[in-house]
């Protein structure tokens, strides 16, 4: 008998191959520890009967599809790499198919795309939200993310960088005191009229680092000037239309806090392009210490936010829930070093960070 692509079964695979049928499902699901000759025995059957398991048929009997999301407003975004990295291989070890989305921080591509997973059955979703949680709107599309969280058939979201709702778990940056770090550290080393390139006040990372900035002048005893708080967009390109701005202020600046690396290497351009020293005339701090902040010339004083860890600490939220779906909510908070590098201290001998 001739077996067609459709015919084929697991009994059939178990058949050629000379094993057990839970020997097959074993090898291709996972599930139990198969010795190596067992193994290829299988997959050699596996080839030359040209099987392909049936993804829709496990889901039915297991209630899950083995598939989780990465939802990010930005695919190009040079924070996210080493983060999915982190998630890819903690998911790999519990055979779970990663998907990347991207938002373009646009909230309403961002519904859609929770919706969309939400229809292909997807078992959870580790989400960076674009969500502005100051606008009134907002609290329907949290009630949106609850019921499906908290459904009878819950697709479960873990909340990256910002906890979005006090229902959701999350992982989180302390993005407050990581700023205060920074700039507290541009005022002990003797600067006094500190500007800041703000983060985009959208997203809750921003609110929260522009409040840390704002926070320590006020705690040191030091006034808030309004002209030296510029939005950018987390772009160079906005990092050095801020610094411009700034500058043609006419006010005094002696040191810069970015909400994040590319901003702040987008000033460290253009007062290069202005021939002001960096650090001797104006400092520059960053946020995130993405790679190319030790590879720039001066290299990038930063904030290191753990993305490796985040990624690990949200797949074992995800699968805690997936475990108990019961489960208190949990909220983790990583907090981030400060990274000094020649951007404040010419006197310090920076590493370039290789690890692409």
């Amino acid at each position: 008998m001739i077996l067609t692509e459709k015919s084929v079964g697991i009994k059939d695979v178990a058949r050629h191959a000379g094993v057990s049928i839970s020997t097959v499902s074993n090898v291709l699901n996972g599930t139990r520890p198969v010795s190596l000759a067992l193994t290829k025995r299988v997959m050699k059957a596996v080839k030359e009967l040209n099987y392909e398991t049936n993804l829709v048929g496990r889901q039915l009997k297991t209630g899950k599809s083995q598939q989780i999301a990465v939802v990010i407003p930005s695919i190009t975004s040079i924070f996210f790499p080493n983060l999915l990295k982190s998630i890819q291989v903690a998911a790999d070890k519990e055979d779970y198919t990663v998907s990347i989305f991207n938002t373009k921080g646009d909230i309403n591509q961002e519904r859609r795309v929770i919706n969309l997973l939400r229809s292909r059955n997807y078992d959870g979703v580790m989400l960076s939200s674009c969500a502005d949680v100051d606008q009134i709107e907002t609290a329907e599309y949290l009630d949106f993310l609850h019921a499906i969280n908290f459904s009878s058939q819950p697709m479960h979201i873990i909340c990256l960088e910002a906890a979005i709702s006090p229902k959701l778990d999350a992982v989180v940056v302390n993005d407050l005191e990581g700023t205060m770090k920074a700039t507290n550290y541009l005022i002990e080393s003797g600067r006094r009229n500190i500007a800041h390139i703000a983060a985009p006040n959208q997203y809750m990372m921003g609110k929260n680092r522009r409040r840390g900035f704002i926070s320590s002048l006020l705690l040191k005893g030091l006034s808030v000037d309004d002209h030296l708080i510029v939005e950018g967009r987390y772009t160079c390109e906005s990092g050095y239309e801020a610094m411009k701005q700034l500058l043609n202020t006419g006010r005094t600046i002696d040191a810069v806090v970015a909400g994040n690396d590319q901003m702040a290497i987008g000033a460290i351009n253009y007062l290069k392009q202005q021939q002001i020293r960096i650090p001797e005339d104006i400092a520059v701090v960053g946020f995130n210490d993405n790679t190319p902040a030790s590879l720039i010339s001066p290299s990038l004083t930063t904030i290191h936010i753990p993305k490796e860890e985040m990624g690990a600490q949200a797949f074992e939220l995800f699968m805690r829930r997936v475990n108990n779906d019961q489960s208190a909510r949990m909220m983790i908070c990583l907090e981030g070093e400060l990274i000094i590098r020649n951007s404040t201290d010419p006197s310090v001998k920076a590493e370039w960070d290789m690890n692409w």
